[in-house]
């Protein structure tokens, strides 16, 4: 017994040497080869107020678009970039999606796309009350510039539009060719960006790179690291939503019975939010641990991110306690709608909860239905799949790919001492759409903890804007 206690306690100690070994043997490598940033053009910022001051609201009802808002967009557009209005072709898609060819000198090499979109969700009235700047007023104030849309996606538009006037007003001539790509229904169908990706299949066209919207960079979510950490989305997760009705004979309040459609719902979405799926280390959010494990200055976390091989089951449970690293380990399913009742007097026939999924890589819309049918075990709830929308997840973008490295360089060109990692985007853009036409997508804007999206005081600093020029103007450069 003391022999086994010994090669016990001896293969303890190997394994402690080990672990210890390879956390302190984990030193970070930042780079700090930052540029100077040019300066942001005279007009860049009055032009992104502009902008922001047409309300280029996408409701769901498609009969209440405001075409002459998007009309004023438009020429708003050609009048403050006449030099991309002369030299860049325009293609129109749907009256309201854009496409800008700036052809390169070498057409063997595959494009770049540059996009972003430029309708934005509407401003809820009863909270217009709360913002600290008009909504729509485009206001330059305390180093930051207010307004709906500024961030979601204006700031993506404007700043890629700034590159590319400047770049022509300096005589800059791309090797490869350069399309921007700005579309119009993003936060509300995307069909907008299905259309243009389905133009471009007719033309056989592939990319050798797309940038979209979508990660940022953050001095916030990770208290024990103390350098800036830009993450870049190299996938989407999927999307469904599914529709569980129940049906229990209803009538007069006044006499019920033991057991309502209601109470049988309601049982059935504390069961399916009470049972998530699984937690999975996916492999861009194990490549993203990896990267941030040198920096984290609490020797316990360090030590259990630098030892995935020993500890990626404790550290996917500490990660499924936050809402927002939770979402990047799992499948999540989430109660968004529920429907019953006609009066209070009637107690109804039927039920109905809507659950909202975001689906992980590896993973299916079916997956999501039979998981949940499962989970609730009940013959008197039906589980359907609400026909409108879904999507599986995408394909994820290799972080030892060109297009990755790109964007790394350019990021490590604007921010200092900054770390570059890759994440999951958990919310639908519409770069998702060229997933099959290149295997380079990305999803990057250089903003610092972006406050306000899709809700109040909306605003970007005036040194991000500037940092979006420089990385879109760098973007530009390297086709050269």
């Amino acid at each position: 017994m003391k022999k086994i206690l010994k090669v016990l306690g001896a293969m303890i100690l190997v394994l402690a040497v080990i672990v210890i070994a390879k956390t302190l043997a984990n030193k970070p490598t930042t780079q700090k080869n930052i540029v100077t940033l040019a300066e942001l053009p005279s007009d860049a910022i009055a032009h992104m107020s502009k902008a922001i001051q047409l309300p280029t609201e996408t409701p769901n009802d498609s009969f209440k678009f405001d075409t002459t808002t998007f009309l004023a967009y438009r020429k708003f557009v050609e009048s403050s970039y006449p030099l991309i209005q002369k030299n860049l072709p325009r293609t129109t898609i749907d009256s309201f999606n854009y496409i800008y060819e700036w052809k390169g000198t070498d057409t063997s090499i595959l494009p770049m796309v540059l996009m972003a979109h430029y309708d934005v969700v509407p401003v809820e009235a009863s909270a217009v009350i709360l913002w600290h700047a008009k909504p729509y007023g485009g206001e330059v104030k305390d180093n930051y510039i207010w307004g709906r849309g500024v961030l979601d996606d204006k700031s993506s538009m404007i700043s890629i539009l700034e590159a590319t006037e400047a770049q022509l007003k300096a005589g800059f001539q791309p090797k490869q060719t350069i399309y921007l790509c700005f579309g119009a229904d993003e936060e509300s169908s995307g069909y907008g960006a299905t259309a243009v990706t389905k133009y471009f299949e007719k033309q056989h066209k592939r990319f050798d790179i797309v940038v979209d919207e979508g990660g940022e960079i953050s001095t916030e979510n990770n208290k024990n690291i103390k350098h800036p950490i830009a993450s870049i989305g190299v996938g989407e997760k999927g999307y469904v939503t599914l529709i569980l009705t129940a049906q229990k004979e209803g009538g007069h309040s006044s006499v019920p019975g033991k057991a309502t459609a209601i109470d049988i719902l309601s049982n059935a979405v504390v069961k399916a939010k009470a049972n998530q799926m699984p937690l999975k280390l996916i492999p861009p959010i194990k490549s993203y641990i990896e990267r941030i494990s040198s920096y984290n200055e609490n020797f316990i976390q360090k030590m259990k991110q630098s030892n995935l091989w020993l500890f990626e089951g404790s550290l996917l449970n500490e990660m499924s306690e936050d809402p927002h690293s939770n979402a990047l380990v799992r499948t999540t399913i989430v109660p968004t709608i529920f429907n019953s009742g006609v009066r209070d007097n009637v107690i109804p026939t039927f039920a109905t909860a809507y659950l909202n999924s975001r689906i992980l890589p590896g993973e299916t819309p079916n997956d999501v239905k039979a998981f949940i049918e499962k989970t609730i075990d009940d013959t008197n709830i039906k589980v359907t799949i609400y026909p409108n929308y879904q999507n599986m997840p995408s394909p994820t973008t290799d972080i030892n790919s060109k297009a990755f490295k790109r964007i790394e360089k350019a990021i490590n060109s604007i921010v200092d001492d900054v770390v570059v990692t890759p994440m999951l985007m958990v919310g639908a853009t519409d770069s998702r759409n060229y997933r099959t036409l290149s295997d380079g997508v990305i999803n990057f804007t250089p903003i610092t903890n972006g406050k306000g999206f899709h809700g109040i005081d909306e605003r970007m600093q005036i040194s991000d804007f500037k940092k979006c020029f420089n990385f879109y103007s760098l973007l530009i450069q390297g086709s050269k």
